[in-house]
């Protein structure tokens, strides 16, 4: 094998078993028929799985819309042509002479071509693995200088995606003048933003050729305005304000609530469902001259709750020394009713 081929295995950096796999990798359809064609339609397969699973471990977070994008940028001919130039692959084409005087040698869409068949080699001569391994070494230095948010979105999509961010409206596009003959003509398209007091124009062989010209202009412009960056902050600074001032309402809210409690509602248990409960409660907050009336009367309330607050027993401790005394006078008037009447 040529010393030049060793010097493209090297910065591939992968050896190949079979030589003639290489050479028939880097042989134009010029040059014979034994050509790369063939291992052309097999390494384009081979690029879209190893690029979409290298995706897809990178950027956990892409759906699938953004995903699909990002590979179809990664994996178009002006791609494969800058990764083909890094490697120098032009240097080892094999050529018909015509192609060679014409300089196919540079032409971006023979270069693209030809990186594709070399990793359909690499597939038959080692496996999938090591095609992966390849291609992966080629692009981890291509997607660290990457922004999948927009890669593949042309200016005019970036501009439009731009200003809705910051709810301005849409930009304005406007023919301003054509010039040149039917068949070759160039078009100048102006791009105006009114709200940014935007004005630039742009042109090209076609309108939208054009329009993308002016919006690329325009997005620069719009991009060095750093009052649009504003906006965000300041939403965010009034939504914590009135999160604020709507808490202390509350906290008022719920402090005049509490404010407005009678003691004796403050006393009162909630859960004193139970009768008995419910009617001791009340008796601790009936006053003492009541209850010492009932007591007059002859009516002895039990004293089975218990009383926690001492202002309540101290006031209760009269009751039950009236209470008692009633008790005894009704007992000796029970007895001295039973005993025999004395002999005359």
């Amino acid at each position: 094998m040529p010393q030049s081929l060793n010097q493209l295995e090297e910065r591939l950096q992968y050896r190949f078993h079979d030589a003639e796999l290489l050479c028939q990798a880097l042989t134009h359809r010029s040059h014979s028929a034994a050509n790369n064609e063939r291992l052309e339609f097999l390494g384009d397969s081979i690029l879209n799985c190893s690029v979409a699973a290298i995706l897809f471990r990178r950027y956990g977070k892409l759906d699938e819309g953004d995903l699909s994008r990002v590979r179809a940028n990664l994996v178009k001919q002006q791609s494969l042509y800058e990764i083909a130039q890094t490697l120098g692959v032009s240097d080892f084409l094999r050529l018909g002479e015509g192609e060679l005087k014409s300089g196919g040698f540079r032409r971006p869409s023979i270069l693209a071509d030809t990186l594709e068949a070399l990793f359909g080699a690499m597939y038959l001569d080692g496996g999938f693995d090591a095609a992966y391994a390849a291609i992966e070494r080629l692009y981890t230095p291509v997607l660290e200088h990457v922004d999948p948010k927009t890669l593949g979105k042309d200016a005019k999509t970036l501009l439009q995606e731009y200003l809705q961010g910051h709810k301005i409206a849409l930009p304005q596009y406007t023919v301003i003048a054509t010039h040149g003959a039917a068949h070759n003509q160039q078009f100048e398209v102006e791009c105006t933003v009114p709200k940014l007091d935007i004005k630039v124009g742009g042109s090209g062989a076609s309108r939208r050729a054009a329009e993308q010209a002016a919006a690329k202009k325009a997005l620069e412009e719009v991009q060095k305005m750093p009052a649009l960056a504003k906006p965000k902050a300041e939403k965010s600074a009034k939504a914590a304000k009135k999160r604020a001032a709507k808490a202390a309402a509350s906290e008022a809210k719920k402090a005049g609530q509490l404010s407005a409690v009678t003691p004796g509602e403050a006393r009162e248990p909630k859960d004193a469902k139970d009768p008995k409960d419910a009617k001791e409660a009340k008796e601790a907050r009936e006053p003492k001259d009541t209850r010492d009336a009932a007591v007059g009367a002859g009516s002895v309330p039990a004293m089975t709750a218990s009383i926690s607050n001492g202002s309540t027993r101290a006031a209760a401790a009269p009751a039950e020394k009236a209470a008692e005394k009633a008790v005894d006078k009704t007992a000796e008037k029970i007895d001295s009713a039973k005993q025999p009447p004395a002999a005359a």
